[in-house]
């Protein structure tokens, strides 16, 4: 028994001198990329290094931050399981990480949270992390889907309809991905946007009930204050998805383009918008008995799935969760859950029958392709409808790598432009892009086509732009 003890204490001694060599290691190399970025010019600077070795230098470090993030998560169960931070008087392991580290307790929760959601529930994610494969964003991603035992049960279970990789001779080679091993497939094909779509599309699909109960959450959360103060009031508050979706919709109309003389910073012409709807309200008379104005909010959903809604109205999913058949829905991802244009996020299927028991219903039809039908129109500008469809169509600036929301983006004549080519205003020759990328893409003459359900971009020399 003593031989082992001593065993064992020898390879904990040889561990801890690893890990003491390598953050040494850690060290040496922050001294070494501190001391370029101080700007020293006896040492050199980072202004003597050329774009593309900087650019490279900084997207591995970047990576490198990621894996080293992830290793220092892999601490914390360790330190946590010890018990040894209730003996230095904390009544939690967060609350003793929050003090040892000086950092915020939102951010002490959330980190013990996913150390040990990368212990316990995401193995293959884990070991990905710690390769560099994916990002520190990619994690929060998947862990957020880790909030119930049907989701997790998702995540270990090999996918349906995904059949058994086999042989020549029809041998399993490989059984299906599970849910995760499916998610970090996913990982290397789609931007981080994409990916955080998917993960939230996986998690509803999985266990819609979870959202309906952080939509009750949410909702019993909700509050709005107002504090006064010497010289004015301090507001505080949250508001759930829909309700803070109206009041930007709402402000964003209100703020409209500042004037040649306006120097107000954004947040402040919006306090002035808040106290316009306001004066708006009360001035015309709109808080009478009865008075009601519906929001103006666009929601995107496949027509099947609205009906569907509508006709299942009498069905809890919270109380009656088998009557909603999971098993079924777990990963129809073919299906488009329902989404407020600017979210990222399912709509919950109580808020979504809700919307449409009071709310003018706007049919969109997509062909092949999400190919949107020509509403035939020859005109500049896009009209009403057509902006409608492009936006429920594109969702988000359409340049590589951009995910600026509708409210931030303009409708660009794609394909042929309406004055240099004689381009028709029309939903197959329309594209949204932010207004940087806009003057970007007509200022360089890059080229947009339409292919395999999206926007292609290729520069003046035919070179595809990612």
């Amino acid at each position: 028994m003593s031989i082992q003890a001593d065993s064992q204490s020898s390879l904990s001694r040889t561990s801890a001198q690893r890990l003491t060599e390598a953050v040494a290691l850690l060290r040496q190399g922050v001294e070494l990329l501190t001391d370029l970025a101080s700007d020293d010019a006896t040492t050199g600077c980072l202004r003597d290094v050329d774009f593309d070795t900087l650019a490279a230098a900084e997207k591995e470090i970047r990576r490198l931050e990621s894996r080293e993030a992830t290793a220092r998560l892999c601490m914390l169960p360790v330190l946590d399981a010890s018990g040894m931070w209730a003996l230095r008087g904390a009544r939690s392991f967060p609350a003793w990480l929050q003090r040892h580290d000086d950092v915020y307790p939102s951010l002490a929760k959330r980190e013990h949270r996913q150390a040990r959601a990368l212990r316990d529930d995401l193995p293959a994610t884990r070991t990905a992390a710690l390769s560099g494969t994916v990002g520190g964003e990619h994690v929060t991603a998947l862990v957020g889907i880790c909030t119930s035992g049907p989701r997790l049960a998702a995540l270990a279970s090999p996918m349906p309809n995904i059949p058994a990789l086999l042989d020549a001779a029809g041998n399993k080679v490989a059984a299906p991905p599970t849910g995760e091993e499916y998610l970090l497939e996913e990982a290397a094909h789609f931007r981080l946007g994409h990916f955080t779509r998917l993960t939230k599309h996986f998690a509803h699909r999985a266990d819609p009930a979870a959202d309906e109960r952080g939509f009750r959450d949410a909702k019993a959360r909700e509050f709005f204050d107002i504090g006064f103060t010497l010289g004015g009031a301090n507001v505080t508050g949250f508001l759930t998805e829909e309700h803070a979706t109206t009041l930007q919709t709402a402000l964003k109309y209100l703020v409209g383009t500042p004037g040649n003389d306006d120097d107000r910073t954004p947040s402040q012409r919006r306090a002035q918008a808040l106290a316009d709807l306001a004066r708006f309200v009360l001035d015309n008379g709109h808080v009478g008995t009865g008075a009601a104005v519906r929001p103006h909010l666009m929601v995107t959903v496949s027509w099947e799935e609205l009906k569907a809604q509508i006709a299942s109205a009498e069905i809890d999913p919270v109380t009656e969760p088998e009557l909603h058949g999971q098993a079924e829905r777990l990963l129809a991802l073919e299906k488009t859950p329902a989404m407020l244009i600017d979210s990222t996020g399912p709509l919950p299927d109580s808020l979504l029958r809700r919307l449409a028991c009071d709310s003018e219903i706007t049919r969109i039809v997509f062909g092949p392709d999400s190919q949107i039908l020509n509403i035939g129109r020859q005109e500049r500008t896009f009209r009403k409808q057509i902006r409608k469809a492009v936006i429920a169509r594109d969702r988000h600036c359409t340049y590589p790598g951009c995910w600026e929301p509708p409210s931030r983006c303009e409708v660009h004549h794609a394909v042929r432009h309406w004055a240099a080519h004689d381009g028709d205003t029309s939903a197959d020759n329309a594209a949204l892009l932010c207004w940087h990328h806009h003057d970007h893409v007509d200022g360089t003459g890059i080229e947009m086509h339409w292919k395999t359900g999206k926007w292609h971009f290729t520069n003046r020399h035919g070179q595809t732009v990612t």
